[in-house]
């Protein structure tokens, strides 16, 4: 792999997800705002982040964040827009340890029981509307 695991930034690596899920024939829409999402988690730990350096606590902290659960305007965001954030950053995290960028998906504690599978999906997801 040319990058190495610990050294992939949110620069290179929200691209390339994305990339992943237009290879995979996601919705070209889905893909749009799943960039949205992941724009905001850029922006909060900075595009050079190394996903590589993410801890349980620093998701924890981004999780507990205006920048996730407030809209720039000073609102709360819907606790639908705030879940499908979370979710897309999972499985952005799920697809970096897939490809070797990560050892493991630095989730909090709190985020990996409601439910939700070790792999970083939803165990409830087949009972959730699908929006393609």
């Amino acid at each position: 792999m040319a990058t190495k695991a610990k050294e992939i930034t949110f620069e290179k690596a929200i691209p390339a997800f994305l990339k992943h899920l237009t290879d995979e024939g996601k919705n070209e829409r889905t893909v749009e705002v799943y960039g949205r999402c992941l724009e905001n988690v850029s922006t909060h730990f900075g595009a050079d982040k190394q996903l590589g350096k993410l801890t349980p606590a620093t998701i924890g902290t981004f999780f507990k964040s205006d920048a996730l659960l407030k809209k720039p305007n000073g609102k709360a965001k819907s606790e639908i827009t705030v879940t499908q954030n979370k979710r897309v950053f999972r499985m952005m995290l799920v697809w970096a340890q897939d490809k070797g960028y990560l050892t493991e998906v630095p989730l909090p504690k709190s985020e990996m029981k409601k439910g939700r599978a070790q792999d970083g999906n939803d165990a409830d997801a087949a009972d959730a509307p699908q929006s393609e």
